[in-house]
């Protein structure tokens, strides 16, 4: 019996679109403020350029907008953003994954201050672990971006930025939060930040616990709750040595554990299993601005360490180490030139066995603006891997305005080499008891971006992009059936009433695997009170055989509207809209691809400043409380609750 869904998103949009500024029209006379200032953006060139000129899709959440919404966890911030969606293996702390552009999370490269957070083994960025308090602004960079940020960025890439200075010399700017809500969450946070003679100094500390929920979907009979606790700390330092000499040191440090529940192909309760998660990372930059241009370099260092307790310990190390050169030149007014030499390496240990790869990489951007609105890039790389040889990628974006009316786009190429874990991780899931393939050869990628701006007064932008990103000689982890039918995998993945006959293993697929789509963005300041802001995504992603990629979401709807009733008091409400995703039933024999059931999450949240130095402020989240799944089997919170107050010193 086949089930036909409705798709009211898209009607809703469109309809919505045109509806809404009409609707505010009416209201009373827009904001009287000064023309905003254009936004500069580092990340998607190299070059601090203003947003009007970049060709790119690229997003900013900045501190307001989180402080706003009341976010304190990366992902859920970046949930936020056009053609962004994320998937969790059940409450505060566990597994969870970000796509962009329906590219899985190994594709994206995510950075604080500079510094890689991309665990170096796995590729993958530690999600559920990255709060958002301290942070001057999150940059999202859509699309292919591996020129400016090597193998991990296919998808895009996430760049954080701590806040520091910003007040009087000699003064700090520090604030303490405290929040406590459902599930027996317990949240402290403090930030802060100032100047002192040449000084300019950033801090963020965080720590929280949770009694949680059941990672296991409770509507399948689980009961147990799987709680979480995490501490951390992010610090920034910027000394200016002389007018043109400055060095920059930053430093991160996250320390968590979670519990979690067992069972390969059906999730359920198990008291013993937990993860440890432990990560620290640094970098050290000496910025050197000459009259011609500015020299940067620098030298980071990060290092993951996750133990998971699932039948029994395992404890994997992974270490990158990076030296960089970033030169901006400025050839004439219209004209700027990037230039950058890079080394990495990356370590990945099982505590039986260390592996290790080496990449070496220079970069060559070049920059054009001019005064009628035309604005474009062009960047080359080659990288040298001691693994896989030579790669050349490049990317071309390209923005003009027209008055009101503006077009842009962007075409580029990359390659990701195998992760260390692709190729060498173990597991007695996996065949022989190896789950890697040491003969992977590197992914490559070839996508593009385009879309059409029309921003008829400063309250008022509405863009629509199309995208496309293809990969070949996609890397998979699937069923492979083992050489020995005795093999010890194959009672790993059995269980009463089931006998297996696959086990699991890393392999290259032919054909491509593609991602592609549309993106709607509309958003209005009414009038000096009220904001709306709103985005649409259609995906299609599949996989190299034509068949629907899992845990990806073919329709997202996001929606915000604040409304600020005084300048004290101040209301906003959230919507978001999920349809069409699928996920595979592993209990099945052979397994099968089933639908997951839409959902509607609507989040409410009110602040009101009692003072200079402190506020209330309070949300309710899944506030129609929606039974709904993002990953078969795993549990989500119900409705909840949550209160907070913070005060300034």
């Amino acid at each position: 019996m086949t089930k036909t869904k409705t798709n009211p998103i898209a009607g809703l949009v469109i309809g919505g679109l045109m509806i809404i500024p009409v609707f505010f029209a009416s209201l009373s006379a827009r904001a009287t403020d000064a023309d905003a200032i254009d936004e500069i953006i580092v990340s998607a060139t190299g070059i601090p350029t203003p947003a009007a000129q970049i060709g790119a899709s690229v997003d900013i959440i900045t501190a307001e907008d989180m402080e706003a919404l009341q976010i304190s966890l990366l992902q859920d911030a970046l949930a936020t953003v056009a053609s962004v969606s994320v998937y969790q293996s059940g409450g505060p702390g566990s597994t969870s994954n970000v796509f962009l552009r329906g590219m899985t999370g190994k594709y994206s490269g995510v950075y604080i201050d500079g510094v890689q957070i991309n665990d170096p083994a796995s590729q993958q960025a530690a999600w559920a672990y990255l709060p958002t308090h301290g942070l001057e602004r999150v940059e999202v960079l859509r699309g292919t971006q591996g020129v400016l940020y090597g193998s991990e960025a296919i998808g895009g890439a996430i760049s954080m930025f701590t806040a520091v200075g910003g007040v009087a010399d000699g003064l700090a700017d520090v604030q303490a939060d405290v929040q406590v809500g459902s599930f027996g969450t317990q949240t402290i946070e403090l930030t802060g930040k100032g100047a002192v003679e040449g000084l300019a100094y950033g801090f963020a500390l965080r720590q929280s616990e949770s009694d949680g929920l059941s990672a296991a979907n409770e509507t399948n009979g689980n009961t147990e709750d799987d709680g979480y606790e995490s501490l951390s700390a992010r610090g920034r330092l910027v000394f200016d040595l002389s007018d043109k000499l400055s060095i920059d040191l930053a430093m991160r440090s996250i320390s968590s554990e979670v519990d979690t529940d067992g069972g390969f192909s059906v999730p359920s309760d198990d008291v013993d299993n937990y993860i440890d998660f432990d990560a620290v990372g640094g970098r050290l930059s000496l910025i050197y601005q000459a009259d011609y241009g500015r020299h940067e370099v620098a030298h980071g260092r990060s290092e993951d360490v996750s133990s998971s307790y699932l039948n029994g310990a395992t404890t994997t190390r992974g270490e990158r180490e990076t030296t960089s050169y970033r030169g901006i030149f400025s050839v004439s007014e219209a004209v700027e030139l990037l230039v950058g030499l890079e080394q990495e390496n990356e370590t990945y240990d099982t505590s039986s066995d260390v592996f290790e790869t080496q990449n070496e990489a220079a970069i060559l951007l070049m920059q054009f603006s001019d005064t009628h609105g035309l604005s474009s890039s062009f960047a080359v790389r080659r990288d040298d891997n001691d693994g896989f040889g030579t790669f050349d990628t490049y990317r071309l974006a390209m923005k003009k305005i027209y008055g009101s009316f503006g077009v842009r786009g962007s075409y580029g190429t990359g390659f990701r080499a195998p992760s260390l874990y692709e190729m060498f991780s173990t597991g007695a899931y996996c065949v022989a008891g190896v789950c890697g393939a040491e003969d992977l050869e590197p992914e490559e990628s070839r996508g593009y971006d385009f879309g059409v701006i029309f921003a008829p007064s400063d309250n008022l932008t509405l863009e629509v992009a199309r995208f496309d990103i293809t990969v070949s000689d996609f890397i998979t982890y699937s069923e492979t059936v083992p050489t020995d039918p005795n093999d010890a995998c194959l009672g790993q993945n059995s269980y009463p009433g089931f006998v297996a006959t696959t086990c699991g293993k890393y392999r290259q697929t032919l054909g491509e695997s593609e991602s592609s789509g549309y993106e709607v963005r509309f958003d209005y300041q009414a009038n000096a009170r009220l904001f709306v802001a709103a985005n649409y995504t259609k995906l299609d992603a599949t996989k190299e055989d034509g068949r629907r990629d899992i845990r990806r979401p073919e329709d997202t709807l996001n929606v915000a509207v604040t409304y600020a009733a005084s300048d004290a008091l101040r209301f906003g409400v959230q919507l978001r809209v999920v349809q069409n995703v699928i996920d595979t039933n592993f209990a099945a024999s052979p397994y099968v691809d089933v639908a997951l059931d839409d959902y509607h999450l609507v989040t409410l949240r009110a602040s009101y400043r009692l003072s200079d130095t402190s506020r209330f402020y309070a949300r309710i989240e899944n506030a129609l409380d929606d039974d709904y799944e993002t990953a078969l089997g795993y549990g989500t919170a119900g409705r909840a609750v949550y209160l907070g107050t913070s005060y300034s010193f």
